[in-house]
C-alpha cells in the first residue's frame, strides 16, 4: 500500500507541471489558421448574452 500512497504524491506532484502545459498548448492550438470562426461566435454569443442580463 505505501507503494501506492508514493505514486498519487508523485502524480499529484506531477500535475502542477502538466495542467499548465496542457493549458498553454491548448492556447496556441486555439490561434492556429481554421478556429477564428468558432473564437468570433463565441465572442458574439458572450456579448449578446452580456446584453441581455442587464
Amino acid at each position: 500500500m505505501t507503494a501506492f500512497a508514493d505514486l498519487a504524491q508523485q502524480s499529484a506532484a506531477i500535475g502542477w507541471l502538466f495542467i499548465p502545459s496542457a493549458v498553454l498548448l491548448g492556447a496556441l492550438h486555439g490561434l492556429e489558421p481554421g478556429h477564428s470562426k468558432t473564437m468570433m461566435a463565441a465572442f458574439i454569443v458572450a456579448i449578446r448574452a452580456a446584453r441581455n442580463d442587464g
